[in-house]
């Protein structure tokens, strides 16, 4: 593609991947189904008389791919001109940190007998277990490259696996879901013990919930929850949702907009990440940004089209698989850690709802910030765990409610993943019941 994209426009870069995929599910000591996957894919950008245009295929016929340059070429015709200059090669690690060679050992029947162990455990857990609707685990690996007219040419590969049984525990007339997931890299770390335990755990826990008084109360997010609070909000920081005048936060660079004990990282080589992004879809090297920090806004997340229409640099954060356009995005998203375990965090206030569940997102926005959602969890009084509470509503607004921190915690769910947000106390919010 780049030998025929040649000569053809002004600048052009392409993202291609490959990847492969095997995952099982068991049931009742059986294999109930099995999937294999695989995907392949070339997505150019051409730049001809200062517009982009983009076109993709899943062929690789010599025929398919020039076919793809001229509909790229073509659609410039219907695109805003943009001013930027693709990146020049620059020297990255020749390491592969998301790729582990002793996944390749892994197959499924490995990962039946082991699924099958995890059924057996999991219904060992509790009494009250009455069945298991979903179990199962997947391997993935895959290839990515972006390359660009400069002869810029960069490779990465990533490989993970995951675990997960989801238990349904009954006591009485009430039945309760729970579910967990393990993901890594090694799986010599897997432990059925390990995710039986955690499944029949979160199955069991919200039994004997009681009904809690509803109005204006603290609200601390477990560590279980708050990844997908901050997950859900995260497009706000982002340059062009600004740029379409669909962020509160346009403008707002270099504003206090939440409390000093709230920061918000992209962290793209970050120590706490397992996962490593030295580049970004455009070729362009990545940083760590200070997107919040101690509660000042101190930079939108960039690509190079968003950047120069701003007049800035790209932060490179320029997200885009083959199929795509170029957009952005965090890599690795995270709230750096507090001091205080969560346990210490429920000692902040006299009583107050420890959030570990959240349920649907339909009433929240990240373009207003308005946040309505379900939640269970548990009612604590000066520190100490009284009884779960099921069934309430969390209201209010997302940014308010970064105002309102208090304090974040200072443990992470999951080692593995690339949204990292650690317990969120937070001094009220509305909750009805």
């Amino acid at each position: 593609m780049c030998d025929l994209a040649r000569g053809e426009a002004e600048q052009f870069d392409i993202i291609a991947s490959t990847s492969h995929s095997e995952g099982l599910s068991v049931f009742q000591g059986q294999v109930q189904n099995t999937e294999i996957s695989d995907s392949v894919g070339l997505g150019i950008r051409v730049i001809k008389n200062g517009s982009p245009g983009y076109a993709h295929t899943e062929r690789l016929t010599k025929e398919a791919i020039a076919q793809t340059i001229k509909d790229a070429l073509c659609h410039t015709q219907w695109t805003e001109k943009i001013d930027i200059e693709l990146p020049a090669a620059a020297q990255i690690p020749a390491d592969e940190p998301n790729y582990d060679a002793s996944l390749e050992s892994l197959d499924l029947a490995k990962m039946r007998d082991f699924c099958i162990d995890l059924e057996k455990a999991t219904f060992a857990k509790s009494k009250e277990i009455e069945n298991i609707p979903y179990l199962g685990g997947d391997i993935e690996s895959s290839l990515s490259i972006v390359a660009n007219h400069t002869g810029l040419f960069y490779s990465t590969k990533s490989n993970s696996v995951s675990a997960g049984v989801g238990a349904v525990a009954v006591r009485g007339e009430t039945k309760k879901l729970g579910h967990f997931v393990k993901n890594g890299r090694k799986w010599d770390e897997f432990n059925v013990d390990e995710i039986a335990t955690k499944a029949a755990g979160y199955a069991v826990e919200l039994f004997g919930a009681k009904k809690i008084e509803g109005g204006v109360v603290p609200v601390v997010f477990s560590e279980r929850v708050s990844s997908r609070l901050v997950g859900m909000y995260c497009q706000p920081f982002i340059a062009e949702t600004m740029q379409k005048g669909m962020s509160r936060l346009a403008g707002k660079e270099g504003e206090v907009i939440a409390s000093k004990a709230f920061s918000l990282w992209s962290d793209p080589v970050g120590e706490l990440f397992q996962h490593k992004f030295y580049f970004d879809s455009e070729g362009c090297l990545t940083r760590r940004v200070k997107v919040v920090d101690g509660g000042v806004f101190n930079e939108a997340l960039y690509n190079l089209e968003s950047a120069s229409k701003a007049g800035r640099k790209t932060t490179g954060n320029g997200a885009r698989d083959f199929g795509g356009k170029m957009g952005t995005g965090f890599y690795n998203l995270c709230v750096p850690p507090g001091e205080m375990p969560t346990a210490e965090l429920l000692k902040l206030f006299p009583k107050c709802l420890l959030v570990v569940r959240l349920e649907g997102n339909s009433g929240c926005s990240s373009v207003s910030g308005e946040l309505s959602i379900g939640a269970h969890g548990f009612w604590c009084e000066n520190g100490v765990i009284q009884h779960p509470v099921d069934g309430v509503t969390l209201s209010g607004n997302f940014f308010d409610i970064i105002k309102n921190v208090v304090a974040v915690g200072s443990e992470y769910n999951d080692p593995f993943a690339s949204v990292k947000v650690p317990a969120i106390a937070v001094s009220e919010l509305a909750v009805s019941c």
